[in-house]
């Protein structure tokens, strides 16, 4: 079932936005002995991040996205995890 029919939405309505925020939720190929978590939903061969609160999924397009369900909802990316080390540098030559 689509979420915008549960929403209540016709999927056109849905796929416009009417001028809402959205993005595009974080999604990653599942592998076959792979599940999606309890923060995720399956679509096809991915799974998809949950929407955040105040956002809703859309799956009606090609791609999923998260909508918002007031036109001041926010959204917050999530910060890198990687952090660079220190420059690695070569070891000096040495005469021998």
């Amino acid at each position: 079932p689509c979420a915008a029919v549960a929403a209540g939405l016709s999927p056109a309505a849905a796929a416009q936005g009417g001028g809402m925020p959205s993005y595009e939720p974080q999604q990653r190929l599942r592998t076959a002995l792979d599940t999606c978590s309890k923060s995720e939903v399956v679509r096809n061969a991915y799974c998809v991040k949950k929407c955040e609160a105040g956002f809703r999924m859309d799956l009606s397009g090609a791609k999923p996205r998260c909508v918002g369900l007031k036109p001041d909802a926010k959204y917050t990316p999530p910060a890198p995890s990687f952090k660079p080390g220190p420059a690695h540098r070569p070891p000096p030559n040495q005469p021998g």
